[in-house]
């Protein structure tokens, strides 16, 4: 995923394990080629750091509605 295309609020697919997570911060330097995100993982308390080319942004209809999307958060998730 580009680093321009990402935006706070935006619901991804983490590579590496499968989940979906949502994006807290802005992409950040790491290296010429390469951008840190700072993503919380839905339904639990975790905060990390991905490289965006880790990332793959969920199908429009999957996002929140300020993305375009039609994605209302479910009762008791956090």
């Amino acid at each position: 995923m580009l680093s321009s295309d990402i935006k706070i609020g935006l619901r991804v697919l983490v590579s590496p394990n499968q989940m979906t997570a949502l994006v807290v911060g802005e992409p950040e330097y790491y290296t010429p080629r390469a951008r840190l995100v700072r993503i919380k993982y839905e339904n639990s308390t975790r905060y990390e750091y991905m490289i965006n080319h880790q990332l793959e942004s969920l199908p429009v209809k999957e996002q929140y509605p300020a993305h375009g999307g039609s994605h209302i958060k479910p009762e008791g998730d956090f």
